[in-house]
């Protein structure tokens, strides 16, 4: 396994990593001296690619609240049910069949084994809680549902993306408008990273050629 690892990062993730960052940098240094000897056909290029695309009618269904309660408390006592026996199980699984040290040994991981181990038990315990949490739950839904609504009354909330984040849509141009105002000192600005960018990774290619 630490041999595949190294070959997939060796072989495969560094040369793309090398070679994203040298084609992206030729393409900063055209666009900088397209700015410097002609920044109209700059200008008019980017204006075609310039559109701002909204995320707003396609998150617009996970932003509309769903209420399912009447469905669930129409079949609780099948859900309840279902929530008990799936969570009985499990919790049995994980208390008298779950061995740490196999499911250790089974992961075979380069860090130390007593790291390992602390968070395979730590999920152990994590997942024991949380399908007691579910045995509860179920209980309550079959049997007490007026104390599931009561709870639901103070946890269940409801945020939209949509207005916690409506500067996310608005489009910033004030970069736009300066280079449009200087496009020479912004093409300058551009061409002596991006050179130094190519000149970079190019000599890691070569290296790897």
């Amino acid at each position: 396994m630490p041999h595949f690892n190294n070959y997939v990062l060796d072989q495969i993730l560094f040369p793309s990593f090398v070679l994203f960052f040298f084609i992206w940098g030729m393409v900063a240094v055209a666009v900088g001296v397209g700015l410097i000897v002609n920044s109209a056909a700059v200008f008019r290029v980017f204006g075609r690619m310039n559109y701002s695309v909204s995320t707003r009618r396609a998150t617009k269904p996970m932003a509309v609240p769903i209420d399912s309660s009447s469905f669930v408390l129409k079949y609780r006592v099948w859900i309840g049910a279902f929530f008990v026996i799936g969570a009985a199980y499990a919790e049995y699984g994980l208390v008298a069949r779950v061995d740490n040290a196999a499911v250790v040994s089974l992961l075979n991981l380069k860090y130390p084994r007593a790291f390992v181990f602390w968070i395979v038990e730590s999920s152990r315990l994590f997942l024991i809680v949380t399908c007691a949490l579910s045995i509860l739950v179920g209980f309550l839904l079959s049997f007490f549902p007026d104390a599931i609504r009561a709870i639901e009354t103070y946890a269940s909330r409801w945020y939209s993306t949509r207005r916690l984040a409506p500067q996310a849509e608005k489009m910033n141009l004030a970069l736009d408008h300066w280079v449009t105002a200087s496009p020479r000192a912004a093409g300058w600005m551009i061409v002596f990273p991006a050179l130094a960018l190519v000149a970079y990774f190019g000599s890691l290619l070569l290296g790897r050629a």
